[in-house]
């Protein structure tokens, strides 16, 4: 078996325009010799995941039980929890809040800018807070959640394609939970042709919007000191200002919406034949994933033709095994959910789009978005493009004729 770890340029931020100031680095787990019959993407969430031994346990169990190649990708903000590299920031005005607070609970503070300090001495006194903070992601990467993530994935098959040993394209498979398995679903929306099959423990369908840094909801509380924290990652957009390059609008959330029923019906139509596999499990209560709202997902896609299963799991189903829990992930073990679905894979039929070099093209409201590909680096890139200006060109060039 060899495990290396390899470094390319990663996918830039095609919507607002910002480079990247790290590499992209992937993990590698390969059969010895021989030609693999496949590829797996193991591509990790917010959750325990990310850990590196998780991850390379998995892919060893699947070379070792399939021959496949595995790998994982440290993708876009990958580095988005303090376990992992992520670093605690609090605003100004919060800071503020928290010295309040410990003035009135006579909390015993030496250094007030002390963020540490003054944390320890609230839960010292046992004071009723929650401090709102944020998770700054490493390298300066802020959440753009989902697309350049995705993007990302496609940019390391093609590498694969064009530098790793010999494997079978038609055989690649996507296997994660939560924020991994919705970066797989990207992906075949990014390039319809490419995924055999998509293994998702808990995707939700649409991104949540506390993980986008809005509303008022936590993403995550993390206990920091003796105090819960209410953290938020580091996002990439904003609301406050509909005109700004970085606003948070309907075409960014359509392009990352899983469920629009014409972004499914041309993802449909832009593969030559059966399409991606969906084998979906998720858990019957998941206020991250909304059941609900999953089944209409599977809905859509099955009603555009593609063969999407969802498996909703409640509390008759719990196992200790494969499924311990009923809440957002199922404490879903990846190994077992991989072995319960890989041997129902078919092969594609046709060549991945990086091959094809095909073009993949969703209109949203205002804005379309073009992904390009090619069969050699950078392997797809992005072209966000104003539909109004599209029309009005269409339109002279129609009555010029």
């Amino acid at each position: 078996m060899i495990e290396i770890t390899r470094e390319i340029a990663g996918a830039p931020d095609y919507e607002v325009g910002k480079p990247r100031t790290a590499g992209l680095a992937y993990d590698i787990t390969w059969p010895q010799e021989g030609e693999a019959p496949g590829l797996a993407l193991v591509i990790s969430g917010f959750g325990d995941d990310t850990a590196s031994d998780y991850s390379a346990g998995l892919r060893r169990h699947i070379v070792e039980t399939t021959g496949m190649g595995a790998v994982s990708v440290r993708y876009h903000a990958f580095h988005a929890r303090p376990t992992n590299g992520g670093a605690i920031s609090i605003d100004p005005s919060e800071q503020a809040y928290l010295i309040g607070a410990a003035i009135l609970a006579k909390a015993q503070v030496r250094n007030i800018t002390d963020f540490r300090e003054v944390v320890q001495a609230l839960a010292a006194a046992k004071a009723n807070v929650a401090p709102k903070v944020w998770i700054d992601p490493a390298h300066g990467e802020r959440q753009n959640f989902g697309l350049i993530q995705a993007l990302d994935h496609l940019l390391v098959i093609g590498d694969l394609m064009e530098n790793a040993p010999p494997f079978d394209a038609g055989r690649i498979v996507a296997l994660g939970s939560s924020h991994g398995a919705y970066i797989a679903h990207l992906m075949a929306k990014i390039a319809p042709s490419t995924l055999a099959a998509i293994i998702d423990n808990s995707a939700y369908a649409q991104p949540p919007m506390n993980f986008l840094a809005m509303g008022d909801l936590p993403e995550i509380t993390i206990g920091y000191e003796g105090l819960n924290l209410h953290a938020r990652t580091r996002s990439a957009w904003t609301l406050s200002d509909r005109n700004a390059p970085d606003f948070y609008s309907r075409d960014r959330d359509l392009i990352r919406d899983l469920r629009y029923p014409p972004h499914i019906a041309a993802q449909r139509a832009a593969a030559e034949d059966a399409g991606t596999q969906y084998f979906m499990v998720n858990a019957a209560w998941d206020p991250v994933s909304p059941p609900e709202v999953k089944q209409r997902q599977q809905a859509a896609l099955a009603r555009a033709g593609f063969a999407a299963e969802l498996d909703i799991i409640g509390e008759d189903r719990i196992d200790g095994r494969l499924f311990k829990t009923v809440s957002h992930g199922l404490g879903c073990s990846l190994k077992g959910l991989f072995d319960r679905y890989i041997g129902r894979v078919r092969n594609r039929e046709v060549s991945p789009d990086a091959v094809q070099a095909t073009m993949t093209d969703y209109a949203c409201v205002d804005r379309g978005y073009r992904f390009r590909h090619s069969p050699v680096a950078p392997y797809v890139t992005c072209e966000v493009y104003d539909l109004f200006e599209d029309a009005v060109v269409q339109a002279g060039s129609a009555a010029a004729a």
